[in-house]
């Protein structure tokens, strides 16, 4: 998969399907992450984008990134605002927090083609797995990216991991450990023949 950089609100990328391969407009809800995928034809413009999205129930801004949201997202009731009431004096209670996950933020655009110029040179989207013990801790540390981002942009982009890479090493540890065993093998022919030989 290829992508072109715009200084718009969407990525067009080149993408292959059962279908072949097609243009799309990749839109990026700011608040959740959620794509929306457009198919383009070879004249396309950036208002049709806009226009597209909107059909499909997203507010779209071309220009502003910030202002793509999803149906979900904008479906989302804001919290109501409580009116101020005066404030009582009470004794101060230290209450311990309880530990929360905080919320995954949206990748920034500048994020998401960084992930995705990286999963290009160590995923193989064929195999559907990471090459050279590569992970998404391993390109988040790399990036220095939250895991959850990397995971989530990978399987928007290739899909999820369809082979264990516990499983891969270990076939290529066998397949190391088999052509160890074969050139021992050779030396103990070899070393028997010097042998029978005197």
């Amino acid at each position: 998969m290829t992508g072109k950089r715009r200084g718009l609100s969407y990525d067009v990328l080149q993408v292959r399907d059962i279908t072949g391969p097609r243009t799309i407009a990749r839109l990026w809800c700011a608040q959740c992450g959620d794509t929306l995928d457009i198919t383009l034809n070879s004249a396309h413009h950036a208002d049709g984008v806009e226009r597209m999205a909107r059909a499909k129930g997203w507010e779209c801004d071309k220009n502003r990134p910030r202002r793509t949201i999803c149906p979900d997202c904008k479906a989302r009731p804001s919290p109501p605002i409580k009116p101020a009431a005066p404030n009582p004096i009470k004794p101060t209670i230290r209450k311990e927090m309880p530990m929360t996950t905080p919320a995954l933020r949206p990748a920034t655009p500048d994020e998401r083609m960084r992930i995705r110029h990286k999963l290009d040179g160590v995923f193989d989207d064929a195999k559907g797995m990471y090459l050279d013990s590569f992970s998404d801790q391993r390109v988040a540390e790399e990036l220095k990216l939250p895991r959850k981002m990397i995971e989530q942009i990978r399987e928007a982009a290739y899909g999820p991991i369809r082979t264990d890479p516990e499983i891969e090493q270990l076939r290529t540890d066998i397949a190391s450990l088999v052509s160890q065993a074969s050139t021992l093998a050779n030396r103990l022919a070899d070393v028997e023949k010097r042998y029978l030989a005197r």
